[in-house]
């Protein structure tokens, strides 16, 4: 009889242990928060693949703030700055990108500029 309440005193320990294991868990996981930062992690990836850091230093360098930022929230149990913050570093990142492209397709059409303007001055030296 002792040793069947030592067990049920032990498992209803347990149980509470495992319940408030899981609150603290489900505190600091939220299925909003990690798809934040998913698109974030994302957007992020995809400036930085995309040439933004040489590009759009400036720009890039904010949606990483951002995002790192964001993460450090999360961490601490802050889902709305968590969520803020990566939606921010979304933003900052998808315009870093798009910063990225226009310098390149700038660059090229100057490079282009360039090649028609030596044409002009070839076609003029030729009799």
């Amino acid at each position: 009889m002792h040793l069947k309440r030592v067990v049920g005193t032990v498992l209803l320990a347990l149980s509470a242990v495992v319940v408030a294991l899981s609150t603290i868990g489900c505190s600091r996981y939220n299925p909003v928060v990690a798809a934040k930062l998913a698109q974030a992690e994302r957007a992020v990836d995809e400036a930085q693949q995309a040439g933004a850091a040489l590009r759009a230093p400036a720009e890039f360098k904010s949606a990483r703030d951002k995002l790192t930022s964001a993460q450090t929230a999360t961490e601490g149990g802050k889902h709305d700055r968590a969520i803020r913050l990566a939606e921010q570093a979304a933003i900052d990142a998808e315009y870093a990108r798009a910063r990225a492209a226009n310098e390149r397709v700038n660059a090229m059409a100057d490079e282009m500029n360039q090649s028609l303007k030596t044409l002009r001055q070839e076609l003029e030296r030729t009799p």
